[in-house]
């Protein structure tokens, strides 16, 4: 069986746990948050593959601002490695 494909606000949701999850840059986590974010950047704007699609972006969108993640991804701006989500 394939797994079932993650929607933008599953994504969304899991980075908000995730982050409130981070204690360090060791952390555990780390390597699905970065994978998270990779996803949300894909999304947005799309890949070698695929374009971008609106109605993802929108739901996307949506989702980031309805809880504060975006506030929280900011917060935690100095933890992450953003060099691995290219």
């Amino acid at each position: 069986f394939k797994p079932k494909p993650r929607t933008p606000s599953d994504i969304v949701k899991q980075t908000r746990d995730l982050l409130l999850r981070l204690t360090s840059r060791d952390d555990d986590n780390m390597p699905d948050l970065t994978k998270n974010l990779r996803d949300l950047k894909s999304i947005l704007y799309g890949n070698s593959e695929s374009e971008p699609v609106p109605e993802a972006c929108a739901q996307l969108t949506q989702e980031f601002f309805a809880d504060n993640t975006l506030r929280l991804l900011i917060q935690y701006l100095p933890k992450l490695n953003l060099e691995a989500i290219h």
